[in-house]
């Protein structure tokens, strides 16, 4: 008789049926056996078992143990590993700027009125028509240039008649002379005849009388020529005065009247100006007094450009306005290319302190935070807070008297958006600096 035995590795005793094994399942082991073999087979069946259980058991000690050895070897290689670095962190794109050195000057602004250095209001000197007037706003004149004329038929007939009067008078200035000399040898002769005892001495009373009388007429005649000179030369004057010219050069500014007009030594034609130099005009606070000298420098912009026009103090008002505390300055400034312009509004820069070579940092590099002043130098592309102590301020440079060294560069643009140690990297030309946001 044949038949299936099961074999239980777990409880060791069989069973003509299969049994419902879970933990060691891969470890049932399915014999065929003879009947009169039942008990060999029985042994033999537990043998294996055994050898099975025993194989299963060094299996999982083998794999608990390989499984510490490679915790070991992960934690040994984990405790020798160096510790994970940070993040790098990126440079920020800055401007920077050079410590040098040069002159500096600080100065007060003040505000002021540009004029004209020379201004003429032309008046015609006789009266008349005015004919013409060549001249209009802006127009170029250099002195003795003939700006306007007036009819001068006038003055022509005038000046015939001063001459017609001239050669009258000369003609009885001969005439008187010629009587003159006639009673002087007159009188000549009768002293002569009363000396001889010829001719009663009333006779010679009588020539002397008109011989007097003939050097009156001659004095008389003699005034009588110059007062028609004078008055012919006084008709030349008018009619050279019809031609009306420019009494200095400069240019037009007004232009009051037109031709047909009937015009008087009261009527203003025109007026001319001169700017160049001109004429800068401010009023200063008496507390600021000090700062004016004659002949002392100052600086003067017009308008909204940068253009900064050197000027020198000409004069100065010995008094003081009681009522705005200021006094009077006035500054000629050299105008050539016409720049400046009578009635603009000027920014006057006196000169308080200056310094011929001094430690200069660009002042857009300041960073005042908590009444201080810092600045961000650059060593070895790393940026570094650095208080200064600055001296004079001036325009777009600063001294600096401590805490820095000619050479150093000075981040002056990015400053706000980089801190202390912080890696920096010069921006190109090309390329923007990092702003703060």
């Amino acid at each position: 008789m044949r038949g299936i035995i099961a074999c239980d590795v777990t409880s060791g005793s069989d069973t003509s049926s299969a049994l419902n094994i879970t933990s060691i399942a891969p470890y049932v082991a399915i014999f065929r056996c003879d009947e009169p073999e039942v008990q060999v087979c029985r042994m033999k069946k537990q043998s294996i078992v055994l050898i099975l259980v025993v194989s299963h058991v060094l299996a999982m000690v083998a794999g608990a143990a390989a499984a510490v050895v490679a915790i070991r070897i992960h934690e040994k290689r984990t405790s020798e590993a160096p510790p994970p670095q940070p993040p790098k962190q990126l440079a920020v794109s800055v401007e920077v700027g050079e410590v040098g050195r040069g002159p500096v000057r600080e100065t007060v602004r003040y505000v002021g009125s540009v004029e004209a250095y020379d201004s003429v209001t032309v008046l015609p000197k006789v009266t008349g028509i005015l004919e013409s007037i060549g001249v209009d706003i802006g127009d170029s004149v250099s002195k003795g240039d003939i700006l306007a004329t007036i009819d001068d038929a006038e003055f022509v007939q005038r000046l015939e008649q001063a001459k017609a009067n001239l050669k009258l008078a000369e003609a009885k200035l001969a005439r008187s002379r010629i009587n003159l000399v006639s009673a002087e040898r007159e009188y000549t002769r009768t002293e002569s005849l009363v000396n001889d005892g010829l001719t009663p001495e009333q006779q010679l009373d009588l020539s002397a009388a008109q011989r007097d009388g003939a050097s009156a007429d001659v004095d008389f005649a003699e005034a009588d020529v110059a007062r028609t000179r004078a008055a012919l030369n006084e008709a030349q004057i008018n009619l050279e005065n019809t031609r009306i010219a420019a009494q200095m050069s400069g240019y037009v500014d007004k232009r009051r009247v037109d031709a047909g007009t009937l015009v008087s030594p009261t009527t203003p034609l025109c007026t001319i100006v001169s700017t160049n130099p001109a004429i800068v005009v401010v009023n200063v606070p008496e507390n600021d007094i000090s700062l004016l000298q004659v002949d002392g420098l100052a600086a003067v912009k017009v308008g909204a450009g940068d253009v900064e026009y050197q000027a020198r103090v000409k004069r100065i008002a010995p008094t003081v306005d009681v009522t705005t505390r200021t006094i009077l300055a006035e500054l000629v400034v050299p105008n050539a290319e016409g720049a400046l312009r009578p009635g603009m509004y000027a920014d006057v820069l006196l000169v308080a302190r200056e310094k011929a070579d001094a430690l200069l940092v660009p002042e857009e590099a300041l960073i005042r935070l908590n009444g201080q002043t810092d600045v961000l130098r650059v060593v070895e592309d790393v940026a570094q807070t650095t208080h200064v102590t600055l001296g004079i301020i001036g325009e777009g440079y600063v001294e600096v008297i401590d805490g820095l060294e000619e050479g150093e560069l000075v981040v002056t643009k990015g400053q706000y958006v980089v801190k202390d140690g912080d890696p920096v990297r010069h921006a190109s030309s090309e390329e923007e600096p990092s702003e703060a946001t």
